[in-house]
């Protein structure tokens, strides 16, 4: 399926384009740098300690304020506006003003901040806080080309910095941090408890309701990268038991392209307000979102859940 919307960066404004025409990028002989998905690659589900700021600008904000490398003022301000896009429109489910402070590193900045997450996918700090790339590079080319099997999506026009290809990984881990920033929402507003899988299933009906009622031109993109995540493994590799904080990145990508085929099965029953529903939902089970009455209530999500994840679980 090709990438239908393609995002850009002109001065602070996000762009959205469609050149007809327009075909997949591939990543040619970009080289394998330190982000490679090895088998020792770590998954951004641990929360990391937030990184020095001596040399960090400021750039406030209503609820995400940026601290940035110089020289990473237009995408810090990109980045600022589509988080603030997603608090303000969870903003009537939390009972006070929800403040989130963002990091935006360099690959040295990444390393001296002690991350062991491949750089170019973004990392939660603190209770409140996320850490994204600054720039892309030839290691985050080589990072997300092996992810997603040498496809990365067209940049349109000339990028403000680095090559078509760094800019369109950019523009992969911003869709990362958006899907992060919805966990701090779904974990602040409390929407989600039990199994660690419910909570990733929350955490991906925030991404596609904000992205459906707010830049419904980039679902394409977004069905686009988790399909392409999904042929990491085959379907069934893993049992919903095995979704927990130590998965390396390869498998957590995995996860997260079930989870967004998820969401997507109960917005199909829903409709809009779908994470109100869920805390409704909650509400009649003790606080605590059961897994049972999830899967009973939607018809679609349990046909998702089965044909997803096999029963055995690989964690003694």
């Amino acid at each position: 399926m090709p990438w239908k919307t393609l995002l850009s960066m002109v001065g602070t404004t996000l762009v959205l384009t469609s050149p007809l025409g327009a075909e997949p990028q591939r990543s040619g002989s970009a080289p394998a740098a330190a982000s490679s998905i090895s088998a020792s690659a770590i998954a951004p589900t641990r929360i990391y300690t937030e990184p020095a700021v001596y040399f960090l600008l400021k750039l406030p904000g209503d609820t995400v304020t940026v601290r940035y490398s110089p020289g990473s003022l237009d995408r810090s301000a990109n980045l600022q506006t589509r988080l603030e896009l997603a608090s303000r429109a969870f903003k009537r489910w939390v009972d006070f003003k929800l403040q989130v402070t963002l990091y935006v590193l360099t690959r040295e900045e990444w390393r001296q901040a002690g991350y062991d997450v491949p750089y170019g996918v973004p990392v939660r700090v603190g209770r409140r806080g996320l850490a994204a790339p600054a720039e892309g590079d030839a290691g985050t080319v080589a990072l997300w080309a092996e992810m997603l099997k040498g496809v990365l999506p067209a940049v349109a026009g000339a990028p403000i910095r680095g090559t078509p290809q760094q800019a369109a990984t950019m523009i992969l881990a911003d869709l990362m941090t958006q899907l992060l920033m919805c966990e701090i929402l779904v974990d602040e507003v409390g929407i989600a408890g039990g199994r660690p899988w419910v909570r990733g299933l929350m955490t991906h009906l925030a991404s596609v309701d904000l992205v459906r009622r707010y830049e419904e031109a980039r679902l394409g993109d977004l069905d686009t990268m988790y399909q392409l995540l999904a042929q990491v493994h085959s379907p069934r590799a893993f049992s919903s038991r095995d979704y927990n904080p130590d998965l390396r990145l390869r498998d957590w990508m995995w996860f997260q392209a079930q989870f967004h085929t998820g969401a997507q099965a109960i917005l199909a029953k829903t409709g809009k307000g779908a994470l109100k529903k869920m805390k409704k939902l909650r509400k009649k089970t003790g606080g605590v979102l059961n897994d049972d009455l999830l899967l009973r209530r939607y018809d679609t999500l349990n046909a998702w859940f089965h044909d997803s994840f096999t029963s055995v679980s690989l964690r003694k």
